[in-house]
């Protein structure tokens, strides 16, 4: 049976979690609209928040009459949350605070090995105040029952992540892949916000998604659903994917297949540049490196296609490489998808979209579910 100490808690939580995912600062009363409660009740829950220093309220701009108006921001002693997006030749660390303001604070390439871990645990620790409480991390690839990495284009085969995060660690790290991360961000903070069912794909090397059902992305019963990537869903191009699956859909989408159609073996995280060069050459109307983009193009409409008649998405986004994909060649993916889908959806196709996020999706999905650790009554015990 919950105590009122238990409803003031709860209540607390949720206006931290509304004040954090609000699209602009909210005022005592958009506040109390937002969580449905009164106005008193706002005024103590606020007035608790801030002496515990997890928020500010500061005066609004005044726009002429009446009684001046404050916003609800978060406290600057308040907490933060670390997140690292560890790309296969790359990482990225970054800084969330209360609203889901981000800042970069520090970037740098690795080995292509498990050694990355120690870069980030080192630039963690650079960086990391009293106020950090919690790291998410974004990784290029499945994570069987949470502990388990598989990185099949680095060769990184059942990487134990209870032995990379040790005790030095901050007090609460939480790992997932990256292309569920992205899809989570769009879905927080960007094209998928307010979506019922949506799909979400980040290309980089090769092509990752994630199903999302009312913004919240599914897991499956090894915490590894979403590697659409590794089925057939072009047919089928007669080579063996390093995962070890003949005909897999990644072998046509991402930056390994443009390097591959210009004679460049792809795998172990090199390349990324070329493949950036050889979507500029085709957008400057270089023949071959246009073909090359085309059939990336309609190798992933094709797949969207089949997907969409398991899945019936009301929306499909892209993050990374695919925001280009779908600048430069729009037409043929769409036209590639209608193909692919069964012929009564084709009068309503799902749209596609570019996502909002940016290719710092992964990074804003890691900032997110690490900031998640903040948003709970438990945690919020602890602190007042």
């Amino acid at each position: 049976m919950k105590t009122s100490a238990d409803l003031r808690v709860h209540n607390q939580t949720r206006l931290l979690r509304a004040v954090h995912d609000a699209d602009q600062p909210l005022t005592r009363a958009s506040a109390a609209r937002v969580l449905g409660i009164g106005r008193n009740t706002i005024a103590a829950l606020v007035g608790e928040l801030e002496t515990a220093g997890l928020l500010h309220e500061v005066p609004a701009a005044t726009t002429g009459r009446g009684r001046p108006t404050t916003l609800l921001l978060p406290h600057p002693r308040g907490p933060v949350a670390f997140a690292a997006d560890i790309r296969e030749d790359s990482w990225t660390l970054a800084q969330i605070e209360l609203g889901g303001r981000l800042t970069g604070l520090e970037t740098g390439e690795h080995d292509r090995t498990p050694a990355v871990f120690d870069d980030i645990r080192r630039a963690t620790r650079r960086h990391a105040t009293d106020r950090l409480v919690s790291l998410g991390i974004a990784l290029a690839g499945p994570i069987l029952d949470g502990r388990r990495l598989h990185i099949s284009h680095l060769g990184w085969d059942e990487v134990d992540l209870y032995e990379q995060i040790g005790d030095d660690w901050p007090p609460t790290v939480v790992v997932d892949n990256d292309a569920r991360l992205a899809g989570l961000a769009e879905a927080r903070r960007g094209a998928l916000r307010g979506a019922g069912t949506a799909l979400h794909f980040h290309i980089d090397f090769d092509i990752g998604g994630t199903l999302l059902l009312g913004g919240h992305t599914q897991r499956g019963a090894h915490n590894i659903a979403g590697e659409f990537g590794h089925m057939p869903l072009t047919g089928g191009s007669g080579l063996r994917c390093m995962c070890g699956v003949q005909g897999c859909w990644s072998l046509d989408v991402g930056t390994n297949a443009l390097l591959r159609r210009f004679g460049r073996e792809p795998g172990y995280g090199a390349g990324r540049q070329l493949g950036r060069e050889i979507l500029a050459r085709a957008e400057a109307g270089e023949a071959e490196a246009g073909r090359a983009v085309d059939d990336n193009a309609v190798a992933l409409g094709r797949g969207l296609g089949a997907l969409a008649n398991a899945l019936d998405p009301e929306a499909i986004t892209l993050s990374g490489l695919g925001v280009e994909l779908i600048r430069l060649r729009r037409d043929l993916i769409e036209h590639a998808c209608a193909e692919g889908l069964m012929e009564f959806r084709r009068a309503q196709p799902p749209r596609i979209l570019a996502g909002t996020v940016g290719e710092a999706g992964p990074l804003r999905g890691a900032a997110e579910t690490a900031f998640d650790a903040v948003l709970s009554a438990g945690w919020l015990r602890g602190r007042i």
